[in-house]
């Protein structure tokens, strides 16, 4: 039973465990809303967010100063491109 449930539930990599200093909480995705923690994903503490006179008529969610975070870059981009997620 041992051998079977380490075949089947190996141990991840140690890159990819966190390291001495890394930031463990977790937080939401801002694009999907997934919980991942913080040194996994991207975070941008400071967002540098287009406003014009239509994204501030649409009244976005997102302040000026709040540290945003996604899973990816890709969700990064695609959040910034103004896409929704499905």
């Amino acid at each position: 039973m041992w051998g079977f449930y380490k075949f089947m539930y190996p141990r991840a990599p140690k890159s990819m465990m966190p390291k001495k200093g890394d930031v463990i909480t977790l937080r939401q995705c801002d694009f999907c809303g997934n919980s991942l923690a913080e040194y996994r994903g991207v975070l941008e503490t400071n967002p540098s967010l287009a406003v014009d006179s239509e994204s501030i008529s649409n009244n976005s969610n997102v302040e000026d100063n709040k540290a945003l975070f996604f899973c990816n870059y890709e969700h990064q981009a695609d959040f910034h491109a103004g896409k929704t997620y499905q």
